[in-house]
C-alpha cells in the first residue's frame, strides 16, 4: 500500500510537471501561429489519433501480459517483438488511406509515428512499471518540444507549420532514444510467435473498440466545429481543452499504476482500499481547481494566451467539468483492463461517444463551441456514472 502510494505521488508529480509543460508547448505554439493554423494543428493531431485506432489497443495488450510476470525477460522480449511487429504492420496499412484520401498527407503521416512511438513505448514501460522512465519519458519529451520551439519563436518571431510538425513528431522518438542509451530495457528476439500475436490481438481487440470510443468521443467535437465553421474555431476550442487538462493530472497517474498493479495482484478485492482513496482524493484536489479556475478564468486565459482567444472563455467550465467526469472514468476504466475485462470499459464509453456523437453535431451546429462543451461534459458524467455503478455491482465478483 505504501509503496503503491509512493509510485503515485513521484507519478503524479511528474504527470504535473508533463502536463503543464506540454500546455506550455502549446500556449507558445498557440502564440506563435495564427488562430486558424493553430487550429489546424491541433485538428490533425485529432485525425491522426483516429487514424492510429487501428493500433491503440496493441500497447495496453502489451501492459496486461508483461505486468502478469515482469521477472521473466525473455517473456518480456517475446511479447515486445511481436507487439513491435504488429505495430509496424498496422502502422504501413494505415498510411495507404492516408496517402489516398488526405491533402495533409505528410503531416499526418508524421503524426501518426509520433503516435505509434508514444503508444508502444509508454505500452512497454507501464507493464516493466519502470517509475523512473514512466514519469521522464514524456516530461522530456516534452522539454525537447519546448526548447526547439522556443529558440525558434524567440530567434524568428513566428515558427513555421511544417518545422512545428516535424520536431513535435520526432520528439517521442528522440526521447525513447535517449532513455533506452541510459537504461537500456528494450530487448528484442528475432522470432514470430502466432500464439504471441494471437493473445496479443484478442486482448487488443476490444481495447481497440474501447479506442474508438474514446478517439470518438473526443476528436469527433473538433470535426464537427471545423465541419460547420473553420480551423479558427477549432482553435478557440482547444485552448478551453488545454486548460481543462489540469484535471487530469492526479487521476492520469493512478491509471497508469493501477493497469498494471491490478494485473498482477492475487487478491483482486485488494484493490477496493486505495482505489477508494484515489477517488476521492481526485474529487477533492478537483473542486478545489475548478472553483479557483471558475473566479480566475479570464485572467488567466489572458496571461496565458493572449487577448486573440478570449472566445474560448466561453468553453471552459463546460470542459472542465467534462475533463473531471472522463479523468475518474479512465481510473476505473484502467482498474477494468488489469482485472482483464477490457470489453466493459469499451462498452461504456463507446455507448457514450455515440450519445456525443448526437449530442455534438446537433449542439454543434445550432450554439457553435458552446454546444460542443456542453455535450462534452453531459456524456462524460454519463460514462462515470455508469461505469461506477456497474463496478461496485460486480466488485464483489472481482476474485472470480
Amino acid at each position: 500500500m505504501k509503496h503503491l502510494i509512493k509510485q503515485t505521488f513521484v507519478l503524479t508529480a511528474s504527470n504535473v510537471i508533463t502536463r503543464v509543460l506540454g500546455m506550455l508547448f502549446f500556449i507558445i505554439l498557440a502564440r506563435a501561429l495564427s488562430v486558424s493554423d493553430y487550429g489546424l494543428f491541433r485538428y490533425l493531431i485529432t485525425i491522426s489519433f483516429m487514424y492510429g485506432i487501428l493500433f491503440t489497443g496493441i500497447p495496453t495488450a502489451l501492459t496486461k501480459f508483461i505486468g502478469e510476470d515482469k521477472s521473466n525477460k525473455k517473456r518480456i522480449a517475446q511479447y515486445l517483438s511481436n507487439t513491435v511487429i504488429l505495430m509496424i504492420a498496422a502502422f504501413f496499412i494505415l498510411c495507404i488511406p492516408i496517402l489516398i484520401f488526405n491533402a495533409n498527407k505528410f503531416y499526418l503521416i508524421l503524426f501518426l509515428f509520433a503516435v505509434l512511438v508514444d503508444t508502444l513505448y509508454l505500452g512497454f514501460i507501464r507493464g516493466i512499471i519502470n517509475i523512473k522512465k514512466l514519469a521522464g519519458f514524456k516530461l522530456f519529451e516534452n522539454i525537447i518540444q519546448i526548447v526547439i520551439l522556443s529558440i525558434s519563436y524567440i530567434i524568428f518571431r513566428q515558427v513555421n507549420f511544417t518545422f512545428a510538425v516535424v520536431f513535435f513528431s520526432f520528439s517521442a522518438f528522440l526521447s525513447m532514444i535517449i532513455f533506452e542509451l541510459i537504461s537500456p530495457q528494450l530487448k528484442f528476439v528475432l522470432k514470430f510467435s502466432k500464439e504471441k500475436i494471437k493473445q496479443l490481438t484478442r486482448y487488443a481487440i476490444p481495447v481497440m473498440l474501447g479506442s474508438i470510443g474514446w478517439t470518438v468521443m473526443f476528436g469527433i467535437n473538433e470535426i464537427f466545429i471545423k465541419y460547420f465553421y473553420n480551423t479558427e474555431q477549432v482553435g478557440y476550442y482547444s485552448v478551453g481543452v488545454t486548460l481543462a487538462q489540469a484535471f487530469t493530472f492526479l487521476p492520469m497517474a493512478i491509471a497508469t499504476i493501477i493497469m498494471p498493479k491490478a494485473a498482477g495482484i492475487k487478491d483482486k478485492l485488494k484493490i477496493i482500499r486505495p482505489l477508494g482513496l484515489a477517488v476521492i482524493g481526485t474529487l477533492l484536489v478537483s473542486a478545489i481547481g475548478l472553483v479557483l479556475l471558475i473566479i480566475l478564468k479570464k485572467p488567466i486565459l489572458l496571461l496565458i494566451f493572449g487577448e486573440k482567444y478570449l472566445p474560448a472563455l466561453v468553453v471552459i467550465l463546460p470542459l472542465s467539468l467534462g475533463q473531471i467526469s472522463i479523468a475518474i472514468h479512465q481510473i476505473y476504466a484502467a482498474l477494468w483492463q488489469g482485472l482483464n475485462r477490457p470489453s466493459i470499459p469499451t462498452i461504456n464509453i463507446s455507448i457514450a461517444a455515440l450519445l456525443n456523437v448526437i449530442g455534438s453535431y446537433f449542439l454543434t451546429k445550432s450554439y457553435g463551441i458552446v454546444g460542443t462543451s456542453i455535450s462534452n461534459a453531459i456524456t462524460s458524467f454519463i460514462a462515470l456514472i455508469s461505469i461506477v455503478i456497474l463496478f461496485y455491482s460486480k466488485w464483489k465478483t472481482l476474485s472470480k
